[in-house]
């Protein structure tokens, strides 16, 4: 067995940039072919953390039996490279796997099996990697710290690299890129020189050349993935991953695999514009946030508007709609139309002139950042930039003669928040529900009548708003049956930056349309309160102090390690959303926020290092000690989050306030994981192999809850601040067993 030296930190560096990119790269592919929301997204890194903790406790025990555990620590790595290849390639495929349409939305099971399914092979490997990594070179707890620091060290590099490559290299170049890396590290472990120099050659051969070919190849597995329609472009943006098709003569713009906008679409943007334009006087300064802009332009420039302005945050994106859509030309030259590549929401903040309308081109409030655009503090935004007559036009969902429970509670909560703002609010139930809302002075209704009226007077002609259109979508008995079935639904919060219920609802909509079969869940789950939180808080506590009064100190180090992996990836997932619904779409810089947690971890990990001595002398107590600093850090999480959601301070301000709570939480992760392992060890008995495992298997499998509750329960039931302090309380009832069991002995 070789020692611990150079060697053995730059392949647990390798390890740990290998982990984390291939978990980034494999998140995005899945993204950009199934509905792309936080609960998606939750679903994808439970199930990332569930395999690795699992590739952990399968092969602890073989760990410590091996007698060569750097040679199968190489194997390991060389399938790694291999294996994620192969199962990154095979998410292009996943309509054909999964049986639905590109641009339809999959059935949450479909998405969920998806995530288990392409992450299962590559984590149980990398979680059998760490074990065997653990006893490679010197199998002693120095080995499993070192593993832990440069590990970390390595994560905290690739999502630096992340942020670089994106939108720079091509999908396929990073899926190779990362294979590579994985193949490098394996030729390392090997011991015999002449090994090392065939690998790395063979590594160069099979994903340095097919890199040459990377455009190619890519653009071949993007046709796959849209067969059936005509692929014009594919390119990855820092924001999104833009696809642009074309079938039967309308050209669509695809974000992350779902359509944003087409082009003819005149019956959307018809009614998109029209209804809220013929409410407001005279509309001569216009706000068009998101979407497209050669076909809402179109519609917008019929009326008197003396200045168009069109914000839309991805500058490639209008890019590409200037180069394929013919009209866009036209626009961008008209002295009335200004760009502005901007978040809306800041835009909002700094500008200092008003408008007379302000039109949101935005799908529903699917994902939280989608939802900023629909909340209270949003609204508030558009009133204070809006004329004394101005109005806010937008859509909530599609429209028909019934509406649903998730549908018709989705459109009350959007009439509530928006009568929380504007002293008037219509919804006109055509195609989709468009809603209008003004204040005093605004001219709102629903009169057929008086829209087609108002357009002839301002000389707009139009194809589809017109009277007998209106009329037979507008009558009296249809209105109220629309705003009867939204009524039923009335007794419950508005949509706010910290309360994302819009988000929540528009996520049981999804699920009510793309799983048929979940309707009578989720109608049952729109009644959820706050008492199962507090029940299963108490069962925790209760199930804590049983497992540690049976299984003493080995049980409290799976148990601390368990909620340390729990709170720590909470706290990760909400900082990050915080700063989102502040200043808007991060997902490019998830890489470098993930850099700041990962980096966090090894300096805690450094820490443990080089007080070792000191802490092993009183292990029991040092790790209550890092559980309450743990506790703490959430606790400071909380006004952090309330900080950064008002966005009130310069982005770089608030972003550096949401990298110090995201190292000073990972610092206290970093401290607990190779402590958690000494107890654990100093109890049992065990080898490092198991030791490894079983520590580093509750690490994940905590991580693993924690995402899925916080994504798909926590925060959009409750909030990013609720969120956290369930998190901190849980971490709470692991603390107080500590303490118990610190007395007891």
């Amino acid at each position: 067995m070789e020692k611990s030296g150079l060697k053995s930190r730059l392949i647990y560096f390798l390890f740990g940039a290998v982990s984390l990119f291939s978990q980034v790269i494999l998140a995005r592919r899945l993204l950009g072919v199934f509905y792309g929301n936080e609960l998606t997204i939750g679903s994808l890194f439970a199930g990332w953390m569930f395999w690795f903790g699992a590739g952990g406790v399968l092969s602890g025990r073989s760990a410590d039996r091996s007698e060569r555990p750097g040679r199968t620590l190489a194997y390991l790595l060389w399938l790694e490279a291999v294996v994620f290849a192969l199962s990154a390639a095979l998410v292009w495929f996943s309509r054909y796997i999964f049986g639905f349409s590109p641009g339809v939305m999959a059935g949450f099971g479909g998405t969920l099996l998806a995530g288990l399914l392409f992450s299962g092979p590559t984590c149980i490997i990398l979680g059998a990697a760490f074990n065997y990594a653990a006893r490679s070179f010197q199998a002693d707890e120095s080995n499993l710290v070192s593993l832990y620091l440069y590990e970390a060290s390595g994560s905290a590099a690739a999502g630096g690299l992340s942020l670089l490559v994106a939108g720079r290299v091509s999908a396929v170049g990073q899926i190779l890129g990362c294979s590579l890396l994985a193949a490098l590290a394996g030729a390392m472990a090997l011991e015999r020189k002449k090994a090392v120099a065939w690998s790395v050659a063979i590594a160069i051969l099979l994903f340095i050349l097919p890199a040459v070919f990377s455009g190619r190849l890519e653009r071949l597995l993007v046709s796959a993935q849209w067969r059936g329609q005509e692929v014009v472009l594919h390119k990855e943006s820092k924001y999104a991953a833009i696809t642009i098709t074309r079938q039967a003569g309308q050209t669509t713009f695809n974000l992350d695999g779902f359509p944003a906008f087409s082009e003819p679409s005149p019956e959307f943007f018809e009614q998109l514009v029209h209804l809220p334009l013929a409410m407001c006087g005279n509309p001569e300064r216009v706000l068009l946030i998101g979407g497209g802009l050669t076909p809402a332009a179109r519609e917008i420039l019929k009326h008197p508007v003396k200045e168009l302005v069109y914000v839309q945050l991805d500058p490639e994106l209008t890019r590409l709609e200037e180069k394929y859509l013919p009209g866009f030309e036209e626009f961008k030259r008209d002295h009335r139309v200004k760009i502005v590549h901007r978040d809306a929401r800041i835009f909002l903040k700094e500008n200092g002139e008003r408008f007379d309308a302000v039109l949101v081109n935005l799908p529903g409030p699917e994902t939280a950042n989608l939802n900023r655009y629909y909340t209270r503090e949003f609204f508030s935004l558009a009133q204070a930039n809006l004329q004394k007559n101005g109005v806010l036009g937008l859509s909530a969902g599609s429209s028909g003669n019934y509406l649903s429970d998730g549908q018709a509670a989705l459109l009350s909560n959007s009439l509530l928040t928006l009568g929380a703002v504007f002293r008037q609010v219509v919804v006109l139930p055509l195609g989709w529900n468009f809603l209008v809302a003004g204040d005093a002075g605004a001219h709102l209704t629903t009169n057929p009548e008086l829209i087609v009226g108002r357009l002839k007077d301002a000389g707009v002609s139009t194809r589809f708003v017109r009277e007998y259109y209106l009329r037979d979508n507008l009558n009296p008995e249809r209105l109220a049956s629309v705003q009867e079935r939204a009524a039923r639904f009335n007794a419950q919060p508005l949509n706010q930056d910290l309360r994302p219920r819009g988000y929540y609802l528009a996520n049981l909509l999804w699920l009510e349309q793309a799983s048929p079969g979940w309707r009578g869940f989720i109608t049952r789950f729109l009644q959820v309160g706050v008492r199962p939180l507090v029940w299963s808080l108490l069962m925790f506590l209760a199930l804590a102090l049983a497992l540690v009064f049976i299984g003493r100190k080995k049980a409290f180090a799976n148990l601390a390690i368990f909620a340390v992996g729990f709170a720590s990836m909470a706290a990760e997932l909400v900082l990050i959303l915080a700063f989102q619904v502040g200043y808007g779409y991060v997902f490019y810089l998830v890489g470098a926020l993930l850099s700041a947690f990962m980096a966090g971890l090894a300096f805690g990990a450094y820490l443990y290092e080089k007080l070792q001595a000191r802490i092993e002398r009183r292990p029991l107590p040092s790790l209550n000690l890092v559980m309450a600093g743990e506790a703490l850090a959430l606790l400071l999480a909380v006004p952090g989050v309330s900080m950064a959601v008002q966005g009130n301070s310069a982005p770089v301000l608030t972003l550096g306030l949401i990298f110090s709570l995201l190292v000073l939480a990972a610092i206290f992760s970093g401290l607990a994981f190779p402590l958690c392992a000494h107890l654990y060890r100093s109890e049992s008995g065990s080898g490092m192999g198991m030791t490894a495992g079983w520590v580093n298997a509750s690490d994940h499998f905590g991580a693993c809850l924690g995402a899925f509750t916080m994504a798909a329960l926590l925060v959009p039931l409750f909030g990013l601040q609720s969120g956290l302090i369930f998190s901190l309380l849980l971490a709470g009832a692991a603390l107080a067993s500590g303490i118990a069991l610190a007395r007891a002995v």
